[in-house]
């Protein structure tokens, strides 16, 4: 398997990286990012944020208190689910043309189980899928291969060039 597609994302952000042949120091292969996509709706204002003022009613006139963070809560979690179905559609166009290879998936729990299925129906079944649970949408290309190559999601450097 030569192909190789790591996709690492949060909530917010989602960013979709190709182990290229010869990019990296001494012709080793190297991730290049293909992709940077934002979830417009996860800090929604206006009218696509719930409209909740705080999170317990404590007006004791207007009867028992009561949480109303749940609502919050689902409009949340529909956002990324949609966000996941995004994203993997991207990777999917990405990888249309591969016969075979992996795809890492990094991210954090919540939208690692929200991505899981709707990836694995996305791609092909002969291209594999890893996961890691792990928020490393910050790190730069070559500290995302470090980690994801210590955790042997993605092939080592060689030797002679570390």
């Amino acid at each position: 398997m030569n192909n190789w597609c790591v996709v690492v994302a949060d909530g917010a952000r989602a960013r979709i990286f190709v182990l290229e042949p010869g990019g990296g120091r001494a012709g080793d292969s190297s991730l290049v990012e293909k992709a940077d996509l934002v979830n417009v709706g996860y800090s929604a204002r206006g009218a696509d944020a719930p409209q909740v003022r705080t999170e317990r009613n404590t007006n004791r006139q207007t009867g028992p208190m009561h949480p109303v963070g749940e609502k919050r809560e689902q409009h949340r979690l529909e956002v990324e689910r949609r966000f996941g179905v995004q994203v993997a559609a991207r990777v999917a166009a990405l990888v249309k043309d591969w016969n075979d290879g992996s795809i890492v998936l990094v991210a954090d729990p919540r939208l690692l189980g929200l991505m899981r299925k709707v990836l694995r129906e996305a791609v092909k079944p002969e291209i594999a899928l890893k996961e890691l649970a792990k928020d490393y949408t910050h790190l730069s290309a070559t500290e995302l291969r470090e980690h994801l190559a210590s955790n042997a999601l993605i092939p080592m450097r060689r030797r002679n060039e570390a």
